[in-house]
């Protein structure tokens, strides 16, 4: 009968009854459900027993000689003995309606008239077994995690909101955002599968990290951790004597959390950014408690990652900021606010125009001209990055197709368009290209695509797989801001990289260090033995150009050449200034009167 009881231990059930004959004969017909039985011959007995061993339910004589069961009962249900979930089962032999009335009042499950038979005995134990565990089940669903074990977002609210609400009458309290940094790349890259275990190796390393606390701090403390959904965990830590022990625990878990992972063979590193809030900064509401610690969050990853951040309120501003940012960027997608800038690609061996980066910028209604750096960021943590992406590729393809139209196909090689690691993830990223391509009627070649290493590098074996795809159809692939990331020679070579873009960091401080300048021509020539073209970025002077050329470096942009420019100043460039600066700019870069005319022009961006 023990699969009809599947408790996670065997059930435990309490006889009390004076008569021993009667006890014996209830153990024998309940030893036959695989049952743990223990027996009490009096009311202080049971009380001790129950106290000690706590039953999962209590068969109770009704008559006894020192003190009858109803008094028993009421004094193991208002003194806290037995929880009010345990079931009480009575032995009566009193018909009247009256006593089986004050047995229910005072707290009974059911009754078993006297002489009872064993089949309804059985018959009543189980029932009451499997709707207590049926009980609890539910209980557990509505407090706990299933996958984790961890207390859930409900739990970690209330308990929030119960330690704000015994302030100031208390010790310090603070919680902990977890949000963990390369948990999407290991969804992505190896499947949910693993990605379920890691999050369960997070939580027993979240569940050892509050124990041994206690260990050595030699309190009982009254820390909590809880999963709030995907990898989104926080820790309520109470009874704090100062604030700093909370970022001392944030240390703590940063360092238990940093180690290696082993998941189905694979090693997998997998840090934590935290936000921390303290009783200090009290809010009112555990809303703004979550809130304001999951700001701080954003504050950590903003920093660098792997690294807690304690919140502050200019962050809770800095949150507020994006919200409405969000806002207004659904805005401008709708209202056609935001719009393309061009600047130039010059070949540094014969002066032509070789193609066009195209560039983002946002035409704000009150604001005016906003830059990328000013909304890119949260356009990535909404994902609009996505949306974005898809309108500028279309729009790029299309005022490239008017220029070679207009200038015809010799005039200019292709257009380049910024690719974020969101677009890269995103299934329909290959179809977006095809249909912009189709619809303008572009030959694959024209369009290069940018993205960082940085962006490559997050999700190393997925961007290898789109990036395949997109080369294989004809699409050029730059690698921007190269020397930034973190990429490996090996992967370099495996990536199906056509063009290397130096970034302007690099560029600005040749003439400034001899390692800059070093390190500038070991990737030009890195380039030139892989078969990669080399674009220098960000250059601005003719010293810089000279260096450049001197290297072997094979184009560069930069406002030496041209700042970026609307599209209907493209055409203005493409006629007047196809060729080499050198005709419109004296070697020591002073303007000449042609390129002054050009900047007049402009509307600079």
């Amino acid at each position: 009968m023990s699969d009809i009881l599947p408790l996670a231990n065997r059930a435990r059930i309490l006889l009390v009854d004076d008569d021993p004959v009667i006890l014996e004969l209830l153990g024998g017909i309940l030893g036959k459900l695989n049952l743990d039985l223990l027996f009490a011959a009096n009311g202080a007995q049971a009380m001790e027993i129950a106290g000690r061993d706590q039953p999962d339910m209590v068969l109770l004589d009704y008559h006894m000689p020192d003190e009858n069961g109803l008094a028993v009962l009421r004094t193991l249900r208002g003194q806290g003995i037995i929880p009010t979930s345990t079931p009480v089962i009575f032995i009566t032999g009193n018909d009247s309606n009256e006593v089986l009335n004050a047995c229910f009042q005072a707290g009974a499950s059911d009754y078993i008239r006297k002489p009872f038979y064993a089949v309804e005995i059985l018959a009543r134990v189980r029932s009451l077994l499997d709707r207590k565990q049926m009980i609890e089940q539910l209980e557990r669903l509505a407090s706990f995690d299933t996958l984790t074990g961890l207390f859930n977002r409900a739990v970690i609210h209330r308990r929030i909101q119960q330690a704000i609400d015994r302030t100031p009458c208390q010790d310090g309290y603070a919680v902990l955002f977890l949000d963990f940094d390369r948990f999407k790349w290991v969804n992505d890259s190896l499947g949910h599968d693993v990605g379920d275990l890691l999050l369960k190796q997070i939580a027993n390393r979240l569940r050892y990290a509050i124990e041994s606390d206690a260990v050595d701090s030699g309190t009982s403390r009254r820390h909590i951790a809880a999963r709030l959904g995907g990898d989104e965990f926080v820790v309520l830590l109470e009874d704090l004597a100062e604030s700093d022990e909370a970022l001392a625990i944030a240390e703590k878990l940063l360092s238990i959390l940093a180690h290696p992972y082993n998941l189905n063979g694979y090693q997998i590193y997998c840090t934590a950014s935290i936000g921390v809030i303290t009783s200090a900064q009290a809010q009112a509401t555990a809303d703004e408690f979550l809130r304001d610690a999951d700001s701080a969050m954003y504050e950590a990853k903003a920093a660098g990652k792997g690294r807690y951040a304690l919140f502050t309120k200019s962050m809770h501003e800095s949150a507020e900021q994006r919200l409405l940012m969000d806002s207004e960027l659904r805005n401008a997608i709708a209202n056609d606010e935001l719009f393309l800038v061009y600047q130039p690609i010059v070949s540094l061996e014969t002066g032509a125009t070789t193609g066009f980066e195209a560039l983002m910028r946002w035409n704000h209604p009150t604001r005016g001209l906003v830059m990328p750096v000013d909304f890119i960021n949260v356009a990535e943590e909404t994902g609009l990055i996505v949306e974005m992406g898809a309108w500028a590729i279309d729009r790029a393809c299309a005022e490239f197709a008017t220029w070679k139209r207009s200038f015809g196909l010799n005039s200019f090689s292709d257009i380049h368009v910024n690719l974020s690691r969101k677009q890269l993830s995103q299934q329909n990223i290959i179809d977006v290209v095809k249909t912009a391509l189709e619809r303008y009627d572009l030959d694959p070649t024209c369009l290069h695509l940018e993205i960082t290493e940085n962006e490559i590098m997050q999700s190393p074996e997925m961007a290898r797989s789109v990036l395949c795809s997109l080369r294989d159809s004809g699409v050029g692939i730059d690698l921007d801001d190269f020397g930034t990331g973190y990429s490996s020679l090996s992967c370099l070579h495996e990536l199906p990289i056509s063009t290397i873009k130096i970034d302007r960091s690099f560029v600005s401080s040749m003439g400034n260090s001899h390692c800059f300048a070093a390190m500038v021509q070991a990737i030009t020539s890195l380039g030139q033995n892989l078969g990669l073209k080399v674009v220098a970025e960000g250059i601005e002077t003719a010293d810089q150009l000279a260096m450049l050329q001197a290297m072997g470096c094979g184009s560069g942009q930069g406002y030496y050449f041209s700042r970026p420019m609307k599209a209907e100043l493209v055409s203005l460039w493409l006629r007047d200034h196809g060729q080499f600066m050198h005709s419109v700019r004296d070697h020591d870069g002073v303007d000449s009167p042609e390129s002054r005319l050009l900047h007049d022009v402009q509307t600079i961006f």
